[in-house]
Order: structure tokens, then sequence, then C-alpha cells
């Protein structure tokens, strides 16, 4: 039996990760995973709405222009869609300017950096999104009774 996951909208999606209709647009053009999920019909996964958190991170605090690092981004994309779900709270994803991998977040020491790198924890990202896919229900207002409840009969 195989284990069916949740495809979300574009629209929600885009809402998740928190970009523009006109931010994904712009992406599609630069990174093919994404131009390969078009139109209304698009389903995107947990993972893909992670990698657009990523990106939106990315191009949104740096000013990184998408168009700079397209191809880096499809492989980030394609890192995020072949790894499991369990495994990515303690990924880190390295992104530098030809390609991008995910590693887990203890071996991030012990791997060198050649060239300059983004280096995006995706725990707290991660944390985020499941926030507002699933939030929490607020406390109840309610005090607890001292006392157990009694039904009590009109006229008596």
């Amino acid at each position: 039996m195989s284990l069916q996951t949740i495809q979300f909208t574009q629209e929600q999606a885009r809402d998740l990760a928190g970009v523009s209709p006109g931010e994904v647009r712009a992406w599609r053009k630069a990174v093919s995973y994404l131009a390969a999920k078009p139109g209304k019909a698009a389903r995107f996964t947990f993972a893909d709405i992670l990698g657009l958190a990523i990106t939106r991170r990315i191009t949104g605090d740096f000013h990184v222009r998408i168009s700079d690092i397209g191809d880096s981004m499809d492989a980030l994309f394609r890192a995020l869609s072949e790894t499991r779900p369990s495994d990515l709270e303690g990924s880190v994803a390295l992104i530098d300017a030809q390609t991008a991998r995910l590693v887990p977040g203890a071996d991030l020491g012990a791997k060198p950096l050649k060239d300059p790198t983004f280096v995006v924890p995706c725990a707290q990202l991660i944390q985020d999104l499941s926030q507002r896919v699933m939030p929490l229900a607020p406390a109840s207002l309610q005090a607890a009774l001292p006392f157990a409840p009694q039904m009590v009969k009109a006229g008596r």
C-alpha cells in the first residue's frame, strides 16, 4: 500500500510560503522544476512549499535575482522532493551559484564550502509552515468547574 501525500493547490502553496502570484510566475521562468507545474491544476507537496519558502528568503532577504540562481534552486527543489519528510526538519540547505544540496544539520561542519554559499536551516521554516497548515487551537477561556455538573429540572 503506498502512502498518499497531501497535495496543495497553487493558491494554497503561495499563501503558505508567503509569495505573490507574480513571484511564482517569475520563478517558473528560471526554475524548470516549477515550470513543470503550470496552471490552476498544479499541485504542490509540503517539500515544494518548503522550497518556495527558501526561495522567498533568498530572493527577498538577500535581494538575489532568481535568474542568477535558477539552476541552483532547481537542484534544491529536486533534492527536497527526493528527501524523506522526516529528514527535512534536521536538514540544512546549501545553495551556491551553480547547485544546491541538503545536508543533515549535524554534518554541516564536515562539509567543505569552496564558493560563497547560502546556508538555510530548514527547521524554523518547517515549524512556521506547519503552524500555518495546522494552527494550534486557542486554549479554552472557560475555567474548570470545581464541582460536577448536575441536571436541574424546572419548577423544583
